[in-house]
């Protein structure tokens, strides 16, 4: 019985890379996408600043967009120029 690289033809190695940058993507882009994110707004909020998840989000999701702009240029470069 084959395995999953055995039902697609998908490289395996460019699945990988993309499911650690969409994990990635997330966290940066919500406030409850990481517990690091959490546990920050957490201390804000015990300091007098909270931090909602919109005032994340205004932050978040441009550094989330730059991070899949450059990752989607990155997994290019890597196989489709770079490899061989």
């Amino acid at each position: 019985m084959p395995g999953f690289a055995g039902m697609t033809d998908l490289d395996m190695a460019s699945v990988v890379i993309l499911e650690v940058f969409s994990g990635t993507l997330g966290g940066n882009a919500t406030l409850i996408g990481a517990s690091a994110n959490v546990v920050g707004a957490g201390i804000c909020s015990a300091h007098g600043k909270p931090v909602t998840f919109v005032t994340f989000a205004r932050y978040g999701v441009p550094l989330a967009i730059c991070q899949l702009a450059f990752s989607a240029l990155y997994v290019f470069l890597l196989f489709r120029v770079l490899a061989p």
